[in-house]
């Protein structure tokens, strides 16, 4: 199998395996609200709050670290893959005592602060949050070969919503029901760990240097996961402190829908580190430069019918998840759609900046967008409400994109006009369709998705590493629907 089907198929699982797990959650979630009742669902929510802060002191960035040095020398996984579980055991371990120091600072004996501690260990097991576990995806991630983990992690998540809900079921107190939940998933954790040691046999050893190097690659990477922290709970603590809890519930709402879609960027930008290591470490700066642009292309191809369905649409698709009561967010979903251009298209420049080794332009973009985000929220929302923090962040991520654009395009270079051109041009024609012809919203959106579709295949708008890709992809669903096989390694 080539390369770029290698990366078409992963993007695929990934996007498969995470979204389904996210339409687990919501489900799980909705029948949990249920059974609980409002107060008890409520300390269930704070205590993974609480413990998910951690979350990201177990990784660091260290896995984005340890995938790019595996792609660049596949002989080096195991050494690697032994410093990797070292380290994360530390960091693991680390958070959870910082976890649990504060829980007994900060929380009264009750269920509040049992809960709290069950659910720290999370940070050992979990399949949904940065975790002890992740390590063990790395070499799989660099191999192209996500398959495996994520029909484990689906797996895992089934056996662990079925015991959450059965201990709720049973009456169980909350915490014990939030260790069955996670009791769950060890199972999943263990099978993932001993596939990973077949797939990148780990050399454990006490190598210090080799630890101090990753740590210090990683550190840029992890500082800047915490300042995206502090950007993605800007708006609703500031809509708090500025507002009201209905200015928050509104931007909440819109927001989760749009941050929901972060799977397809996920999906797309997880086989391009590794790639782009590789051809990078390799020397081959046109395949690399090649392999950057088509992704921006694909990223702009993939976030712009979420934006223009979410302007044309942003009523009904907020009266239908939510209800009358929530139509207002449409106005803040109309201007969220139009920023998952931009958030699209930095998931790919902050993964180049980490696959090209520039992981400090990672951290200075997280850094600029927090600082920019909490500058012009403190602007917008006086005066304009959970519409002000929905231009914030549309205006934060399109100054910051652009800057990533014009930063990395003597390196890696920017998208052709004419791809450019070709992807506008059939979202305009797709917007048409939808918005004026006089049929159903399900034909509407079918026939505009086709017209998209077909506009972009017949003219060429991806480059042809992309197409290759897909063309791939589709032969492995559909047998008879391609040519001779897959073409030759990239």
């Amino acid at each position: 199998m080539s390369r770029l089907a290698a990366a078409a198929r992963t993007s695929a699982w990934v996007l498969f395996g995470k979204g389904a797990e996210r339409v687990l959650r919501v489900a799980v979630i909705a029948v949990l609200a249920r059974l609980l009742d409002p107060g008890g669902f409520g300390v269930y929510s704070v205590a993974f709050a609480f413990a998910e802060v951690f979350s990201a002191f177990t990784d660091l960035g260290l896995n984005s670290i340890l995938v790019r040095e595996m792609a660049k020398d596949r002989a080096s996984a195991p050494r690697l893959m032994g410093a990797g579980i070292a380290l994360k055991l530390l960091l693991s371990a680390l958070s959870l005592a910082a976890a649990w120091a504060l829980a007994f600072l900060t929380m009264g004996p009750g269920e509040l602060r049992a809960s709290a501690l069950a659910a720290t260990f999370v940070l050992f097991v979990s399949f949904r949050v940065a975790s002890l576990r992740w390590v063990f995806e790395a070499p799989f991630e660099a191999g192209l070969k996500m398959g495996e983990p994520a029909l484990i992690g689906l797996a895992s998540e089934l056996l662990s919503a079925a015991c959450l809900i059965a201990a709720a079921l049973a009456g169980w107190p909350l915490p014990a029901i939030i260790a069955a939940q996670l009791a769950a998933l060890a199972p999943g954790g263990v099978l993932l760990a001993r596939r990973a040691a077949r797939e990148a046999p780990p050399r454990l050893a006490m190598e210090p240097a080799l630890w101090g190097r990753l740590l210090r690659m990683a550190l840029p990477v992890g500082i800047a996961g915490l300042f995206l922290i502090a950007y993605s709970r800007a708006a609703i603590l500031m809509l708090q402190w500025l507002a009201d809890a209905s200015a928050v519930g509104m931007f909440a709402a819109a927001f989760k829908l749009t941050g929901s879609l972060d799977i397809i960027p996920l999906a797309c930008t997880t086989p391009l580190l590794p790639l782009l290591a590789a051809a990078r470490a390799g020397g081959r700066r046109e395949e690399a430069a090649r392999l950057y642009q088509g992704a921006l292309a694909l990223a702009l191809a993939l976030s712009l019918p979420v934006a223009l369905a979410g302007t044309l649409l942003a009523g009904e698709i907020a009266g239908t998840i939510y209800g009358a009561a929530y139509l207002p967010a449409a106005g803040a979903l109309r201007v969220l759609a139009w920023a998952s251009v931009f958030h699209f298209a930095l998931y790919v420049m902050t993964t180049a900046a980490v696959a090209v080794g520039r992981e400090g332009l990672f951290t200075l973009y997280a850094g600029l967008l927090a600082l920019l985000n909490v500058l012009l929220n403190a602007l917008l929302i006086p005066p304009f409400g959970f519409l002000g923090a929905a231009w914030a962040t549309l205006l934060a991520e399109g100054l910051l994109a652009g800057a990533g654009a014009w930063v990395l395009r003597g390196e890696l270079g920017l998208p052709g006009g004419r791809a450019l051109g070709a992807i506008l041009a059939a979202g305009a024609a797709s917007a048409g369709l939808l918005a004026w012809l006089p049929a159903p919203l399900g034909a509407r959106l079918a026939l505009a998705a086709l017209l998209y579709g077909g506009w972009l295949y017949a003219s060429g708008a991806l480059p042809p590493e992309i197409a290759r890709a897909a063309r791939a992809a589709l032969r492995r669903a559909f047998p008879g629907s391609g040519g001779p096989g897959a073409p030759g390694p990239v």
